[in-house]
């Protein structure tokens, strides 16, 4: 299974074109924070960071991932990422619309449902991996 995640990560991730990789991480965080998927929300607000040369968006997303986004394009990306964790039932046209008017093109909308997809899936991989358990001490 984690060979599977990791073809479909470098897929994802690194695919030329499309999305900066800056936001598809951005995305990646937002599914994660959301999931309570803390190990997958720090390496990836990091790797934000690391390629934004920014933290701020990400200051907002652990405070409150809802609202979070310095500039429209940004907070465009966050509200669907979130609209995706939290209601994929309840996307529409509309929500594809205002990623359109933030200035994204189609091909880089596939690419954030793509980040953001992975995440709702590797996240729940992760958690079911359980926690980590440090061996006892012997005397």
């Amino acid at each position: 299974m984690l060979l599977q995640r990791s073809i479909a990560f470098n897929a994802i991730m690194f695919a030329p074109g499309g999305m900066p990789r800056a936001e598809r991480e951005l995305g990646a965080t937002v599914e994660s924070r959301l999931n309570g998927c803390v190990y997958c929300a720090s390496v990836h607000a990091q790797r934000f960071e690391q390629l934004a040369k920014r933290n701020d968006v990400i200051l907002q997303l652990f405070e409150d991932p809802l609202t979070a986004g310095t500039m429209p394009r940004e907070r465009a990306i966050v509200r669907f990422s979130a609209e995706l964790a939290l209601k994929p039932h309840a996307l529409s046209a509309s929500h594809v619309r205002a990623l359109q008017q933030a200035g994204l093109t189609d091909m880089e909308i596939l690419d954030l449902v793509h980040a953001v997809a992975l995440f709702a899936w590797a996240n729940r991989l992760m958690l079911n991996m359980g926690e980590p358990v440090l061996p006892e001490a012997t005397a």
